[in-house]
């Protein structure tokens, strides 16, 4: 039986779909989002894309960003497709209902949560959606193609990370056939800041602090930094990245104070600590070398609980 007959299956029985996907998303996310949508559309089904904190300014220049909804409707759908969330609580809201839930996802801690599970450790789930529209004989079309690069370029750090495999490329080269334009996807993803990002970036890491050794480092971003500036959420995309630049650092953190004055947390790990273990420790997850969590706690509390569980990992 091929991978994916169940889900197509499952398909031409339904009629009406919602896809999902996790919380503060990112490219991957809304680029997977995005083209899972558009290859159910091609079989007639009724497609709704959810995300729960919308979506940041930066990636609304992919097509048919426009449609998707921040609040979930209360109506029963035939599935329910959740793309690149580890587990349901990530998706953010406890109140979508659907006969089946299908779960589409890369993270090697997926909890395997749907009554179809498709969890490979890909590059990104740009990359296995990329995949199952080939299985499914789906044409690729330029909207398509350009969905799938953001997801691929924005998780494999533009080819940088070691997450990018051969197949990858091979992707990759086959989207730009279907018009999907590297420099102009990597010039609006990347090259197109707010004047508020960088202020966040220049703010973030004056209060840079770091281990002795420089193994460990991190920042943090107060609520009233956030205010001060006006920041929003794509304003912070990019700085942990700086961080992780330093020569001698091993594990990057990134602290910051949301609205309700949960702590999110970033770690970024250049593959000698498993951050995901970590993250999974504080209720949340991810990869290897990039992962996240939530904590409630205080600032300065939270910091210093993740700091001391990473370096128990040296």
């Amino acid at each position: 039986m091929k991978p994916y007959s169940k889900f197509l299956q499952l398909i031409k029985q339904s009629e009406t779909v919602i896809v999902a996907v996790h919380k503060d998303p990112d490219g991957d996310t809304l680029g997977s989002l995005i083209a899972m949508g558009l290859i159910l559309e091609t079989f007639g089904l009724k497609v709704t894309l959810f995300s729960n904190d919308g979506v940041p300014n930066t990636y609304k220049f992919l097509p048919g960003s426009d449609k998707v909804i921040s609040h979930p409707p209360k109506k029963e759908f035939d599935i329910m497709v959740a793309v690149d969330a580890s587990s349901p609580s990530r998706i953010g809201t406890d109140k979508i209902l659907a006969k089946t839930v299908v779960n589409i996802d890369h993270h090697p801690d997926n909890s395997n949560f749907g009554a179809l599970n498709y969890v490979e450790l890909l590059s990104s789930v740009g990359e296995l959606i990329y995949k199952i529209a080939k299985e499914f004989q789906i044409p690729i079309t330029q909207e398509i193609a350009i969905a799938l690069y953001v997801s691929i370029i924005t998780d494999t750090g533009n080819f940088r990370y070691s997450n990018t495999l051969p197949s990858t490329f091979e992707v990759a080269h086959d989207l730009t056939l279907h018009g999907a334009s590297p420099f102009t996807i990597a010039t609006l993803v990347y090259d197109t800041k707010s004047v508020e990002s960088l202020k966040i970036l220049a703010a973030t890491l004056e209060n840079l602090e770091y281990t002795p050794d420089k193994k460990v480092a991190w920042a943090s971003i107060t609520k009233s930094l956030i205010n001060e500036i006006q920041a929003r959420s794509e304003d912070f995309v990019g700085i942990i990245d700086h961080i992780r630049a330093i020569k001698e650092c091993e594990v990057a953190l990134l602290f910051r104070e949301d609205k309700n004055g949960m702590i999110k947390v970033n770690f970024r790990s250049k593959g000698n600590v498993n951050v995901s273990k970590v993250a999974n420790i504080l209720g949340g997850g991810g990869h290897v070398q990039a992962a996240g969590c939530e904590i409630d706690l205080p600032l300065n509390e939270a910091i210093k609980k993740v700091v001391d569980l990473v370096l128990k990992e040296f």
